[in-house]
């Protein structure tokens, strides 16, 4: 490929080629390999963890994806220059004209649609942004010491003023959400450089009863003082009584999201609305968590994972669901990302192993470390890049967090456990059967079959028959923190938060993914062999039976049994665990 006729124009050509190298990185195999392979093992299993562990357990305990450092390219002068010639401003037309398809006669809507191809241009996008943005940072720092950096894209000096041009062409083309009321995405990362830790949580009126237990047992349970902060989108989604109710704590806030940024062009809704309350939030350091997600200790200690030391981030696996699957997604990432990190490979997509990888329940990022990296992750989650592509491709927000972290190449870290299960061995809770309400209660606390005060036949059996399964547990979904201790779980407090009076969960024992096949319909997870199952330790599950007074409390709060279900809690104790109380975490 020759731009150049005269010999004169040689160094001009140099420039552009350097340009074009920084831009279009079109490695036909992405590079896998990394500095902490040699932790993994090959089938993807935890490897034994050790019981103390130290800064140099790090790469046994965690997934820490790593780039080549060949592969990512900081922007130099010489690429500065290179703007200036019109094969510079043909890369600068190219990465930031209209993601839309040009509209036809036959279609008069195509205008509406991306192109075919806009997820790769937006990745060199991407890659381009982040290191004009950290090359361009020492120039608003001085404006801003002198309170002139509205002055930015004005005035900037001669020498830079072609990379200052293209910067801001990339923030009106992929972050426009923000410049509605700030003039450069720096203003932004200003904005919570003191801002401290806490926790986002993002709650609509018909979440408000998980949430309310959430946030009770954050403070009344594992005794967390972070700072709340809980976004809505309008008035609409969650009323000025919910709102009340949250605000009645000490450190917690309620903020409507379309008053701090523009949701005209976001029309933010259900999952999406989370990554870009992390980004608008005032903290720093950022726990994000799903209104049903509940804590067996203070989220707080999250920040003090070695992942999280090592990266700034924490991050959590999926369960392992439908074997076979994932092929399409790798095609997927194969087709817009010239280099990942080497994490990818790891990957049950990668491995045709499943369908999900990360849990989304849970979130920990570092937004100083990884600014550019959550504007990434909101644009995944974008209207059109969600609509279109994110959401058809995944469920939810939830594979947007790395994925978006692999197309700036930005380091994250997960930890190695995937999500198990916590809650009964077997399954010996009629959760689903039609029965009398006053009959599942009184199996659950123990009354046996007698002459004089019988319990259905029917019952007795459908409980007995499900209790013969002792092979597997079954509840809720549970992760691990780096040493394997569990330290959260989603999806309710109840058996099957879907089913109507469905009963309170035991918590007597959990399972890990690696060591049991799902039965995704029940929630249960089956043990491939014998000592799979965990007893729960006793503080924990004396924490657990805390949650479930939380929870009751919240439902007689509500009084509308239509609304939340106000259930008995099962009586807690210590021999009712899984072997026989001990709870000393050893299999059964």
């Amino acid at each position: 490929m020759n731009f150049f006729s005269s010999s004169l124009r040689k160094g001009q050509a140099v420039r552009v080629l350097s340009i074009i190298a920084v831009l279009f990185i079109v490695a036909s195999v992405s590079r896998y390999q990394g500095s902490f392979e040699f932790s993994i093992d090959e089938d993807g299993e935890v490897e034994t963890v050790p019981k103390e562990a130290t800064e140099h357990d790090i790469f046994y305990t965690h997934h820490i994806a790593s780039f080549d450092p060949k592969d990512i390219k900081p922007w130099t002068k010489g690429d500065t220059e290179a703007l200036r010639t019109p094969e510079g401003q043909q890369v600068v037309k190219f990465l930031t004209d209209s993601p839309f398809q040009r509209p036809s006669a036959d279609n008069e809507n195509k205008s509406d649609l991306l192109k075919d191809d806009h997820f790769s241009v937006l990745t060199k996008g991407l890659r381009v942004y982040r290191a004009l943005w950290q090359s361009m940072k020492s120039y608003y720092d001085q404006l801003a010491e002198d309170s002139r950096q509205d002055q930015f894209y004005l005035t900037p000096p001669t020498e830079i003023a072609p990379a200052i041009d293209l910067l801001q062409k990339l923030e009106q083309a992929t972050f426009p959400w923000i410049l509605d009321r700030r003039t450069t995405s720096y203003d932004l990362f200003q904005e919570y450089q003191d801002g401290g830790r806490g926790i986002v949580m993002c709650v609509g009126n018909h979440y408000t009863k998980y949430a309310r237990t959430a946030l009770k047992t954050l403070r009344e349970v594992v005794k967390s003082q972070l700072p709340v902060e809980i976004y809505y989108v309008g008035d609409g989604d969650l009323s000025p009584e919910n709102r009340a109710w949250f605000e009645q704590f000490e450190n917690v806030e309620t903020i409507d999201i379309t008053t701090v940024i523009d949701n005209n062009m976001l029309s933010l809704g259900g999952w999406a609305i989370k990554p870009f309350a992390m980004l608008i939030s005032r903290f720093s350091e950022v726990v994000l968590m799903d209104s049903d997600a509940y804590f067996l200790d203070d989220p707080n200690v999250l920040f003090d994972d070695e992942g999280y030391k090592e990266t700034g981030t924490v991050f959590f696996y999926d369960r392992t669901l439908f074997p076979g699957a994932g092929a399409g997604k790798k095609n997927w990432l194969k087709s817009f990302l010239p280099t990942m990190s080497n994490h990818p490979a790891k990957t049950r997509w990668f491995g045709l192993k499943g369908d999900h990888e990360m849990e989304s329940g849970v979130v920990v990022i570092d937004k100083q470390r990884h600014f550019l990296g959550l504007l990434a992750i909101c644009k995944m989650n974008d209207y059109f890049e969600r609509t279109q592509i994110t959401y058809k491709q995944v469920w939810g927000d939830k594979e947007t967090f790395w994925i978006a972290l692999e197309m700036i190449q930005e380091s994250y870290s997960f930890i190695r456990f995937r999500g198990g299960v916590i809650g009964n061995v077997g399954d010996a809770i009629p959760y689903k059967e039609v029965l009398p309400q006053d009959e599942v209660d009184r199996y659950l606390n123990g009354e046996t079959l007698t002459e004089t005060n019988p319990i259905n036949p029917s019952t007795h059996e459908q409980v007995h028959r499900k209790s013969a399964n002792m092979d597997r547990v079954c509840g809720n979904q549970l992760h691990f923190d780096y040493k394997g201790r569990p330290i959260w779980w989603n999806s309710g407090v109840v058996r099957d938060k879907f089913t109507e009076h469905s009963p309170y969960l035991k918590y007597t024992a959990y399972m890990m993914d690696e060591d049991g096949e799902w039965e995704f319909g029940s929630s249960c997870l089956v043990q491939r062999n014998p000592s799979a199952i965990m007893e729960l330790e006793w503080d924990q599950r004396q924490t657990a039976f805390e949650v479930l007074r939380v929870d009751r409390e919240v439902a007689v709060e509500f009084n509308q049994p239509t609304f939340k279900e106000v259930l008995r809690i099962p009586e807690l104790i210590r021999t009712d665990g899984a072997k026989g109380g001990n709870g000393n975490t050893e299999s059964v």
